[in-house]
């Protein structure tokens, strides 16, 4: 909660500002949200942990396979120049077929071209941390390479078409036999998955 107000905050500044330098060629602040599909394409994980009888389970597993998720995204910041841009993103996407997480992360993009009112590529990179939405809320790792295409609506307004490779680490919530496992039963819990994503963005 305390990054979306700070993200909430962000973007009501960045209004006011571009609302008030409407003569500089290129905005300074930028706000937006995005959307998109999320293919699941890899998951492995790795638990150990004890049975409710007292022994020691180790399991441990990967597979390829398609899951299919949603992801969405506010997104504000700041252009250091007309080819690049940094910002951050708070979002909830799907983790495979096992549940949710709640993203937040910094990223990088460069624009290829130095006008900022024509169509144009891009590529980005990603990086950050949020949680896993479960009974006992854990941190997670997640990172983005990718890439897409810029329409410039205005001066303002931005449409972005958005692919990308993605990397999560999470925890998952475990059931044995019909047993949830508590965290201090618990000695390992590792998930994570390889996904690709296509999305649309809108930036202001």
């Amino acid at each position: 909660m305390r990054a979306a107000t700070v993200i909430l905050s962000f973007v009501l500044s960045c209004i006011c500002a571009n609302a008030q330098e409407q003569h500089r060629e290129v905005p300074k602040f930028t706000f937006g949200a995005e959307w998109g599909y999320v293919a699941t394409v890899i998951y492995g994980y790795h638990t150990n942990f004890f049975s409710p009888e007292g022994y020691r389970v180790d399991y441990r597993d990967i597979t390829a396979s398609l899951h299919n998720n949603a992801e969405v995204y506010f997104h504000a910041g700041y252009n250091l120049s007309p080819e690049w841009n940094i910002s951050a993103y708070l979002g909830y996407a799907g983790f495979s077929d096992v549940q949710a997480i709640v993203p937040f992360s910094i990223r990088g993009t460069r624009f290829f071209g130095a006008n900022h009112m024509d169509d144009r590529w891009f590529c980005f990179a990603d990086l950050g941390t949020g949680i896993c939405v479960k009974k006992n809320p854990q941190e997670t790792l997640c990172g983005k390479l990718g890439g897409g295409y810029r329409l410039s609506l205005s001066r303002l307004t931005k449409l972005d078409f958005v692919a990308s490779v993605r990397m999560t680490y999470a925890h998952i919530d475990i059931n044995y036999k019909g047993y949830e496992i508590v965290p201090n039963q618990i000695n390992r819990n590792n998930a994570y998955t390889a996904a690709v994503s296509f999305g649309l963005s809108i930036t202001f």
